[in-house]
């Protein structure tokens, strides 16, 4: 892999649209109008690919061919040196490139008009994943580059002289068709391949890269105690026996195999995974077992992760493993198996069949039921329990809170926010009620007319900007007016409201932001006017996983504190109760964690900062000072 590289391509992902020429439907990937993207993909993927756009679009679709890979709203593919050095020529021809190598184990946005040298992504732009082992096709070839070159034999036999079995291990699916001619069989137990004779074929002897083959004896005095009946065995149970001269003891179906994990210890995930709010959860990430989960017969032992920085989820045994990742060694194909880990050839290998598996038992309410600490365990799970030496873990895990400084030295904002509240207001919990229906009415008014429309005047009903990023906009007007504005903002184009009696007023997605916005559309075909609110992707799809800003409409101080509460709730890693929400809503308020954004047209919009450490220290002080309690849960 020295001369090749992986290349991440900014998109929105698959869409179904109609093809300009045939008026078909197809299936096209989304880009993004100002960047580089457009034209790097054609270049790569030559006749491959497709400009299917249709007339008049704020985005560019391209249809492929080829084997696609997305991650994360990224296109992965692996190019050359010279496919390389041909994208970064395109890429310097574009104010934005949204194209990034990977590089050093790190990601590097490729050089655009403004950079002339590879760049680290800013803030909130760029994949954060490690692409390695998606295994990324190349666009001029389609093929995936081998994690393996070749494979290696190791050959088994009894000390008697019996049979001679040969399994084969490395990347064998792209040579399983030819195993299949030669006689070799799969085995899902072991996940290889297996061939029993004297000696391998020609025809697999020269896929061998090993040169010497290595013996492993079968001990006879092992004793067999567990059967499995699986088709891809190398062969049944009673040929064992008689091969192996020994008695066979089945397994009883009614006990379950023994659990991998107890509470406390530390697990590392196999492949990706995702927590309950879908956040990703890179391969090797270290996680502690918080909860225990009874034995399923379909699913096997499951466990709450607490994974480091991310959150928690909730995972199969199969998807973990007890094993530290060693630096420097990738596994690019198949999985590590620990010892006594049973694995499942179904989901195994594929992360999103695990994630589908788990999201339908839990729409059909057939979670596992948890084991709590306080309960008796049953016998098969003696090993959950604490030791009888050892000092059994707390139930409750305590975060200690900051001190608060002597009077008269110096607080930061969230310890002046504390004492504010507990020495001049006393909070109690109001009666927070949940308004009836799900809908509550934003009000607008007549802010002034928008510029950049193609034809017609296009009025601007109210606007919210934070630091220079417009939050939202709601504009109505002549329909091809109204989507040459959106077009615009859409691109990370400038546009500006103009009022009657005041200054004009930029509004823009900020610099190297497209298509950020989500659009709310209402057209009234008989009077060709249509009304579009647009609200920036910071406000709907808040991000929980690190230092981000999100926001609220207020349209009451009930419905804001409610709304706050669930941010936060979702935030920390702590549990939020309801009686600390006017606490959260009043000192979160006095810290500038919560605080106004400028608007206009009848606009109230909060802005949020998502500060976990800030939110955590705002609950542990208010605990450590008296402020809020703890419910009585008796």
């Amino acid at each position: 892999m020295a001369d090749k590289h992986i290349i991440a391509v900014d998109t929105y992902g698959a869409q179904r649209i109609k093809h300009p020429s045939t008026v078909k439907t197809v299936s096209a990937y989304k880009l993004g109008y100002t960047s580089a993207v457009m034209p790097v993909l054609l270049a790569l993927y030559g006749e491959n690919a497709r400009d299917v756009s249709p007339k008049q679009a704020s985005y560019r679709y391209l249809q492929v061919d080829s084997d696609v890979v997305v991650r994360h709203g990224h296109i992965l593919l692996t190019v050359s040196a010279d496919e390389l050095a041909k994208t970064a020529q395109i890429t310097r021809q574009y104010y934005r490139a949204a194209v990034y190598l990977w590089r050093d184990k790190h990601w590097w946005a490729l050089p655009d008009s403004t950079h002339a040298d590879y760049t680290e992504p800013g803030y909130r732009t760029g994949p954060n994943f490690d692409p390695t082992g998606f295994r990324p096709p190349s666009p001029s070839t389609g093929e995936r580059d081998s994690a393996v070159t070749g494979l290696t034999a190791e050959r088994s036999q009894r000390e008697d002289g019996g049979k001679v079995w040969w399994w084969l291990h490395g990347d064998t699916y792209p040579h399983k068709e030819l195993l299949k001619r030669q006689g070799a069989r799969w085995s899902g137990k072991r996940k290889a391949w297996y061939y029993i004779g004297a000696e391998l074929p020609a025809a697999v002897q020269a896929l061998i890269t090993n040169d010497t083959q290595l013996d492993s004896v079968l001990a006879l005095d092992t004793p067999v105690t567990e059967v499995s009946l699986s088709d891809d065995e190398p062969c049944t149970v009673h040929e064992a026996a008689q091969i192996l001269d020994m008695e066979v003891r089945e397994a009883s179906a009614s006990e379950p195999p023994a659990r991998l994990f107890t509470l406390g210890e530390t697990a590392y995930a196999r492949h990706e995974l995702e927590t309950a709010d879908g956040k990703p959860i890179p391969t090797g990430t270290c996680g502690t077992i918080t909860r225990l989960y009874n034995h399923n017969a379909t699913s096997g032992w499951s466990y709450y992760v607490d994974f480091d920085g991310i959150g928690i989820g909730w995972c199969f045994e199969r998807e973990l493993t007890p094993l530290e990742p060693i630096p420097g060694i990738q596994i690019t194909h198949g999985a590590v198996v620990p010892p006594g880990a049973a694995l499942s050839s179904t989901d195994t290998e594929n992360p999103s069949v695990s994630f589908a598996i788990k999201r339908q038992i839990i729409e059909a309410g057939l979670q596992p039921t948890p084991l709590e600490r306080a309960m008796v365990l049953p016998e098969n799970d003696l090993e959950a329990a604490d030791p009888p030496d050892e000092e059994p873990t707390p139930a409750i895990r305590i975060i200690k809170p900051t001190p608060m400084p002597p009077e008269g030295e110096p607080l930061d904002a969230v310890q002046s926010a504390i004492r504010f509240v507990k020495t001049d207001t006393i909070v109690t919990s109001p009666t927070v009620q949940v308004p009836n229906g799900r809908m509550t009415r934003i009000d607008q008014a007549y802010v002034g007319e928008l510029t950049g429309s193609i034809t017609g005047q296009v009025f601007c009903y109210g606007w919210a900007v934070h630091e220079g990023t417009c939050i939202y906009v709601n504009m109505a007007g002549p329909r091809m007016g109204v989507e040459a504005i959106r077009a615009k903002l859409s691109k990370g184009d400038q546009v500006s409201v103009i009022p009657a009696d005041a200054p004009a007023v930029e509004l823009t997605a900020g610099e190297g932001n497209s298509g950020m916005y989500h659009p709310y559309l209402h057209y009234l075909p008989e009077a060709r006017f249509a009304s579009l609110i647009l609200v920036h992707d910071w406000a709907v799809t808040p991000n929980y996983g690190g230092k981000a800003t999100t926001f609220i409409f207020r349209a009451s101080d009930t419905q804001a504190t409610l709304k706050l509460k669930h941010h936060i709730t979702q935030l920390v890693n702590i549990a939020v109760f309801d009686t600390w929400s006017a606490y959260l809503y009043d000192a979160g308020q006095k810290a500038m964690l919560v605080h106004k954004t400028r608007a206009a047209g009848g606009i109230d919009l909060l802005s949020v900062d998502l500060d976990v450490d800030a939110w955590t220290r705002l609950i542990t002080g208010g605990l450590e000072q008296g402020i809020i309690t703890l419910p009585d849960v008796r």
